[in-house]
């Protein structure tokens, strides 16, 4: 760009140069018109000497309009022959019109003034005097050699105008002399600032790169400074948490985390002594819910190695945990039901035996005092069947009976059970059931988990409340869902739900959910509890068949 800026302030002065030198060319054929002592025939004459200097005065009028048309495709080192072309040419027509126009010396050793003009204006100062010098010798020589005066008379004579051809040299070659210098530096200066916005250019392009990166970035990324005051969140982090960027920045970046994290202070001080935590966190959204994600909190220092900010890197791993909560969850029901299916058979036979014995001395009359303590151990050893039952139930490979069939139909066939149930606790029933596909049911399994859930549902709520029943379709899935009216569960016993042997029941044995969680396994269905004071929700979720 700088050659371009050159060659453009060149071609700008040759046509300056160009239309000087067409007006000297003027001036010389003027002169050549009004000269009384150009040939010795009358004007016009057909001279050979005449038609040679038109012809040349021609050719360099071609020259110089060809070498201007020319120049951007010129070697920008042959610029300077060029340059000493156009402030030769003046030279030269100053020496015609002294020795073959013989012009008024008075008049003519003014037009000694345009070579010296134009070599300073366009060379500079050192060129200016040199032009003037050359100019100061032709003066001189013309005084010496055309009308026969000595060299000392003839430098005499033309002392203050050779003066003033050094002084019209220095002056302007130095003006130029300074414009060059100035011009230079501001070509120098803008090559600097060129190169300078060049880099910020790049630099901002890094920047949007890095700005686009994070902003699409699959990880919540937060940047906060040592105080842990958050200056940034990325798009992922509002998607995750539900809040926008405006009601995040400022706020603390452990605020979610403070009462969840028992290490939250041993955190803050791993980071803000250089060092890199990695760990998982407990976080909570906008709207209440907690979520599990897995940081990396890592400090961010300057050129300097100072601690400017601190950076969080986090994955919501809220599913996985979920998952390998599941997975566990399946495994050690799967171990109780195997181990069950294992002993219940020896067992059993031992109970069956027992309480047969209970059945016939409770009908002796002997014994018939004890009656009621027989009907006790009875009920007892049938209380003790019935778990036995519920640990098959758990078992992974337990035998169902699966076949198409329609959910809507089993729950309405189970509406009379259900009711019956709400009616002893003076609770009400509501069956909302849309319109659903056929899935793939074991029967016995289905009613097993829909009455375990409506007896826990029931047995949550105060009298007076409903029990909503619900059947739907979702993102290609069949819900159930089961809602009642409760108080909800609180977040301690939320985590163990589903786990064998957990009640919070007086008389419970801690197995109803355990073997819902079992039966929907085995269906290929996953349940999920949504709670709040106002009560909670069972939904189970069935893939719909291909």
């Amino acid at each position: 760009m700088g050659l371009e800026k050159e060659t453009q302030r060149k071609s700008e002065l040759y046509e300056y140069l160009t239309t000087t030198h067409m007006l000297c060319i003027f001036i010389l054929i003027l002169d050549m018109i009004l000269s009384k002592n150009v040939f010795k025939s009358i004007y016009p004459a057909i001279n050979f000497r005449l038609f040679v200097l038109i012809n040349l005065i021609g050719f360099g009028v071609v020259f110089l309009y060809n070498t201007k048309n020319q120049l951007d495709r010129q070697n920008p080192k042959l610029h300077t022959c060029i340059d000493m072309a156009y402030v030769t040419l003046p030279l030269f027509m100053a020496i015609i019109n002294f020795y073959i126009f013989k012009t008024s010396l008075y008049y003519a050793k003014t037009i000694l003034f345009l070579p010296v003009l134009i070599a300073s204006s366009v060379k500079g100062k050192d060129t200016g005097l040199t032009m003037s010098t050359v100019c100061a010798a032709i003066l001189v020589f013309y005084k010496v050699a055309g009308e026969r005066r000595p060299f000392l008379q003839a430098l005499e004579s033309e002392l203050v105008f050779i003066s003033m051809l050094y002084v019209v040299g220095w002056f302007t070659g130095g003006l130029t002399d300074i414009e060059s210098q100035h011009r230079k530096q501001l070509n120098a200066n803008l090559q600097d600032l060129r190169e300078e916005v060049a880099r910020r250019e790049q630099a901002e392009e890094q920047l949007r790169k890095l700005s686009s990166a994070l902003e699409q970035s699959p990880s919540i990324v937060v940047i906060a400074d040592t105080g842990g005051r958050i200056e940034y969140v990325n798009q992922k982090y509002t998607q995750v948490t539900g809040y926008l960027p405006e009601e995040t920045i400022g706020g603390n970046l452990f605020a979610a985390q403070e009462c969840q994290h028992p290490e939250i202070h041993a955190l803050w001080s791993a980071v803000n002594s250089g060092r890199e935590w990695r760990g998982e966190l407990l976080s909570q959204k906008k709207n209440g819910e907690f979520y599990w994600e897995y940081a990396l909190i890592s400090p961010f220092r300057n050129s300097d190695g100072v601690i400017t900010h601190l950076l969080k890197v986090a994955e919501d791993v809220t599913g996985r945990k979920q998952m390998e909560k599941e997975m566990a969850r399946l495994e050690q029901l799967n171990l109780i039901g195997e181990m069950a299916a294992g002993i219940g058979h020896e067992i059993r036979n031992p109970m069956t035996t027992v309480r047969g014995f209970l059945q016939l001395l409770c009908g002796k009359k002997e014994f018939s005092k004890y009656r009621e303590y027989f009907s006790l151990m009875i009920d007892e050893l049938d209380r003790a069947n019935s778990i036995i039952t519920e640990y098959l139930s758990m078992a992974k490979n337990k035998p169902v009976d699966k076949k198409m069939q329609s959910l809507n139909q089993l729950l309405s066939a189970m509406a009379p059970l259900i009711e019956a149930d709400a009616i002893k606790n003076n609770n009400y029933i509501k069956m909302e059931l849309s319109d659903i596909p056929d899935l793939l049911l074991d029967e016995k399994e289905i009613r097993q988990l829909v009455l375990n859930l409506v007896r826990n549902g029931l047995e949550a709520m105060p009298p007076g409340q409903n029990l909503i029943i619900k059947t739907y379709m979702e993102d290609n899935e069949v819900i159930l869902s089961v809602k009642d009216q409760g108080h909800g569960i609180e977040p301690g016993v939320l985590e163990k739900i589903g786990t064998p042997f957990f009640t919070t029941k007086d008389n419970g044995t801690g197995l109803g959910l355990a073997v819902c969680y079992s039966i929907a396994a085995r269906h290929n269905a996953s349940i999920k509890v949504e709670t709040s004071p106002k009560g909670t929700t069972f939904y189970i979720k069935f893939k719909v068949p291909a």
